[in-house]
């Protein structure tokens, strides 16, 4: 299990470094719309708290969304990858959930079907080169939720809200997940 956390952290960073430059998102996530009570857009954001602090996806080019989703096989992944200006440090967040035909809210664990879950989390950061690797688990204090407010199929939306706690195995450390939003567009 370790490993296969460690190579989707690896894929989630490699996607996301796949383009060149880095710029600072100029607009914080807002997940639920543009702003306030606005209607989801599928702007491509991503933000949250971890551990109390905030985070938000960073566009890191000017032709690709801060955040990403891909829906497949009623399967659907999002991910934001955040990159420190001036600092060799790239951390990468983001969901899986299977059986994904609507709004709804959905379990998270160690995988999508184990113990009920209907998916799983991870959060990675990389230091100059080092990287350490958070997922929930259904056993240790990882778990947690996805509530989807947005699934438009035809415009290939979605978006709502997460929380939840992950687990580095390894350190014995958790990372706390709160108030995150999501709204983002899937292009398959």
């Amino acid at each position: 299990m370790k490993k296969l956390s460690l190579l989707f952290g690896i894929l989630l960073l490699a996607s996301s470094l796949v383009v060149t430059g880095c710029k600072k998102d100029e607009n914080p996530a807002d997940g639920g719309g543009g702003g306030g009570n606005q209607p989801p857009t599928g702007a491509g954001t991503l933000s949250a708290k971890i551990d109390g602090q905030n985070w938000s996806a960073t566009q890191i080019s000017p032709i690709l969304p801060a955040a990403n989703a891909s829906y497949q096989n009623n399967t659907l992944q999002v991910q934001g990858t955040r990159v420190e200006s001036g600092v060799a440090s790239v951390s990468s967040l983001g969901f899986v959930i299977t059986g994904v035909s609507d709004t709804g809210t959905f379990r998270l664990g160690i995988s999508p079907g184990v113990g009920g879950a209907q998916g799983s989390a991870q959060y990675v950061v990389t230091n100059a080169g080092a990287g350490q690797s958070w997922v929930t688990t259904s056993t240790n204090g990882g778990s947690g939720t996805v509530r989807i407010t947005t699934f438009d199929r035809q415009n290939r939306i979605a978006a709502g809200t997460f929380s939840f706690t992950l687990r580095n195995e390894e350190a014995n450390t958790t990372r706390e997940v709160t108030e995150g939003r999501f709204d983002v567009k899937w292009n398959n």
